[in-house]
């Protein structure tokens, strides 16, 4: 069954008028197209922080070339055609790079949001083997992403074979050879993640797993798969899978930041006003009151809309865009925050302050070291295992002296907001979130890294204890799970997730 969006595809009569300037069928055009590109874009980049630039690049192509097209029946595939060339030259820019460029230009930075297979679990809500098939997408490599973005369109209902076949300049023939085997490389991936995921798992893969540093490339994917392939255990765990494309049958779009939509509309139809038939020499301010009636149109469809404070946001965010003249962001709106109960005022010593409070000052925030004591599981601390993962370790007196510091954390001003905190571990590590696991790693100088790593206090269960609510993923704690483990999970209005996204601060373990 196809998704909404279907309904949605531009028609002819639309290409014509847009190919002629018209600004209404300008606007229809990106607004039917954007869902689209998006997502072809977000699952071939992996969420990458480049997506909505080639996402916004790929539209004004789009319109600038439109008088070209010939053939507007055509459109679709011209279109996705364009945006799968758009894909391709960001690869080749990102691999002529320098080997000694900084790292902070280099490293693989992902939307703020997270990569495309967190947003399309986090924004569709997603679980059983629909996450597990989002989740193996990170395991493959870019040229198979690039396919597997095309082919999850059509099996979702969005693209036709023909329309895959043109935008990749193939034949259908020679278009279902490289179709299959990128399925058979997502099936592959799909076992590895069901094994990898297993509790207990099977020894031999959690001894191979001891050098892993958890993230999923194809290199892992091929390691992996060998030890699947041949362990009676593994592979039994994956005998029930359904195959993917019938779980991508009816599949929802990720829907489009709203953000980016304003800025894509107000870009594009800028760009091209000067050959417009309708709006013609409109001043400027007036192109902001149109994307935010624009956006307020956006956000009553399912697959635009998000929340309608972030419409709010975005309209003001748009306006000053248009206002400036400029492709920076504009600056963090507080109202963007999700409204919290405050934090307490808590103390630098063991013992937490005896009321709760409003968040604290600037004079009354931690600094220095300190242990998270879970509320729910007693004399248990955030801490961290073997492999740098976050769990709730037992610590006391008797605990050994690599126990106590791996429970022990420096307070810093958080690195992507100094209103909030970064823990930093005795190794000058930080505790951050990957993938929604807590773990403790590097600092590698990445915006995405500051962003993972900033966690701000909301007020917890007990009194004057705190919960760490993430930067970048408002409205996800910090917690821990039945089994102990640390996750970055979402609020849920329950005594039991309450409590365990609440700790006291209290003095160093070690």
């Amino acid at each position: 069954m196809p998704s909404q969006d279907v309904q949605q595809r531009p028609d002819v009569a639309v290409v014509v008028a847009a190919r002629a300037r018209d600004r209404q069928a300008s606007e229809q055009l990106i607004r039917d197209s954007l869902p689209l590109v998006y997502n072809i874009v977000g699952r071939a980049l992996d969420g990458h922080s480049d997506v909505d630039d080639v996402v916004q690049e790929t539209m004004l192509r789009v319109l600038d070339g439109l008088p070209g097209l010939e053939q507007p029946d055509r459109f679709r595939s011209w279109l996705v055609a364009i945006a799968v060339r758009q894909v391709r030259d960001r690869w080749r820019s990102r691999q002529s790079r320098p080997v000694a460029a900084p790292l902070e230009e280099t490293v693989h930075e992902a939307d703020p949001q997270a990569d495309f297979a967190d947003l399309a679990i986090l924004r569709l809500t997603l679980s059983g083997q629909r996450r597990e098939v989002v989740e193996a997408t990170r395991w493959l490599e870019d040229e198979e992403r690039e396919v597997l973005a095309l082919w999850w369109m059509e099996a979702a209902g969005e693209l036709t074979r023909g329309e895959l076949a043109a935008a990749c300049g193939l034949t259908p023939q020679h278009a279902a050879v490289r179709v299959q085997r990128v399925k058979e490389r997502l099936e592959t991936a799909r076992a590895v993640v069901r094994a990898v995921a297993a509790a207990p798992r099977c020894p031999e893969l959690a001894a191979t797993l001891t050098s892993w540093d958890g993230r999923p490339v194809a290199l892992w994917r091929k390691r992996l798969a060998r030890h699947v392939r041949d362990c009676p255990q593994c592979l039994s765990r994956g005998s029930d899978l359904i195959p993917a494309q019938r779980l991508l049958g009816g599949f929802a779009l990720v829907p489009v930041p709203i953000g980016l939509t304003g800025l894509v509309l107000t870009k594009a139809l800028t760009a091209g006003s000067s050959g417009a038939t309708a709006g013609a020499g409109a001043p400027a301010a007036g192109g902001a009151g149109r994307v935010a009636r624009h956006l307020g149109r956006l956000a009553s469809k399912p697959v635009a809309a998000a929340t309608a404070g972030a419409v709010v946001v975005t309209a003001a965010a748009v306006a000053w865009y248009a206002g400036t003249g400029s492709d920076e962001p504009a600056p963090r709106p507080a109202a963007a925050a999700p409204q919290s109960p405050p934090a307490p005022s808590v103390s630098a010593s063991p013992t937490a302050s005896a009321s709760p409070t409003p968040t604290p000052s600037a004079a009354a925030r931690l600094s220095g070291r300190h242990a998270l004591r879970s509320v729910d599981v007693p004399g248990h601390y955030v801490s961290q295992a073997a492999a740098r993962f976050g769990v709730l370790t037992p610590v006391d007196s008797t605990s050994s002296t690599v126990t106590r510091q791996n429970a022990t954390f420096r307070f810093v001003p958080g690195l992507a907001d100094p209103d909030c905190y970064s823990l930093r571990d005795a190794k000058g590590r930080y505790l951050r979130h990957y993938a929604f696991r807590i773990k403790v790693d590097t600092n590698d100088g990445s915006a995405l890294f500051q962003k993972d790593a900033t966690f701000c206090p909301r007020s917890g269960t007990a009194t004057g204890s705190l919960s760490l609510e993430s930067y970048n993923y408002p409205g996800r704690y910090l917690r821990h799970r039945d089994n102990l483990q640390l996750w970055l999970d979402p609020s849920e209005n329950t005594a039991a997730y309450r409590a365990s996204r609440s700790f006291l601060v209290v003095g160093p373990r070690g």
